[in-house]
């Protein structure tokens, strides 16, 4: 449990270093990797839905291509950092 709070958080702090532009799920999976966090893509997936049901993060399709994902963090994103909660 412990180890998806600090991913989850993880997530965050790589959008807000983004903000307020939006970042591919391939570069959030590399950032994670960088970090320490042995993931998959699914398991990284099941985290943005989690962060995105919770209204931290706004997840989006490229008008262009549906295989391109792009995430961006929202106001409620920044306030749970800005608490400093982990």
């Amino acid at each position: 449990m412990e180890d998806s709070i600090l991913i989850r958080r993880a997530i965050l702090m790589q959008l807000e270093a983004a903000f307020p532009a939006s970042l591919p799920l391939r570069t959030l999976l590399l950032g994670l990797r960088l970090s320490g966090f042995e993931l998959g893509s699914d398991e990284l997936s099941a985290h943005i839905a989690y962060l995105e049901e919770k209204g931290m993060v706004l997840k989006r399709k490229s008008p262009i291509s549906a295989a391109h994902v792009r995430v961006k963090l929202r106001a409620a994103g920044l306030d749970y950092l800005d608490e400093g909660e982990v």
